[in-house]
């Protein structure tokens, strides 16, 4: 119980309010994602503030902050345009959940990337981690009516709550301490 004191999870959980305000500033930005330019344009954004809220709960240092930020951004919006030039916007929960394990693996991989630089052991489990938890926060977001239509570049916050408890179970399994990750590469 001591080292789960100590440990990022509480801050990690917190970070869920980059969702509903990287969304939202997405969706202002770019319009609705239901054209590749637009998906990736609201994709971006909202990875960017999504990325910079974990990021800050994980890390004191710039660098690891840029990088963590970056991948996010670059993975929803790869991912969502991805997706979008696949099957269109998304209209059903099988659709969101297909956008969710895309650009949850997408994401996945480019955060991997920092937590391998960290020697972090078994860090490859965060690329499944990540997308079977954004994969679970489309999932969430349309089993409590939350329409999918309007073409938002995240799920919403019961969604983002889903996801963000997932992956605080793996991060205080995988990582022991912010020093494990602040540390030079």
């Amino acid at each position: 119980m001591n080292r789960l004191r100590r440990s990022l999870v509480l801050p990690w959980i917190i970070a869920v309010v980059g969702y509903p305000v990287g969304g939202s500033l997405g969706e202002v930005v770019a319009g609705p994602a239901d054209s590749n330019p637009a998906a990736l344009i609201s994709g971006f954004l909202a990875g960017a503030i999504i990325g910079l809220a974990q990021a800050l709960a994980l890390v004191r240092r710039l660098e690891p902050v840029i990088v963590w930020t970056a991948a996010t951004a670059a993975g929803l919006g790869i991912g969502l345009a991805a997706v979008t030039a696949a099957i269109g916007q998304i209209e059903n929960t099988t659709e969101a959940v297909v956008l969710g394990a895309v650009s949850g693996v997408v994401i996945g991989v480019g955060q991997w990337l920092l937590l391998r630089r960290r020697h972090i052991a078994n860090s490859w489990v965060w690329i499944l981690v990540t997308g079977l938890a954004w994969a679970a926060g489309w999932l969430v977001t349309a089993s409590v009516g939350v329409a999918l239509a309007p073409g938002w570049p995240v799920y919403g916050l019961t969604g983002a709550i889903a996801s963000q408890l997932i992956t605080a179970f793996a991060l205080w399994r995988l990582v022991r301490s912010r020093e494990m990750l602040e540390a030079r590469a």
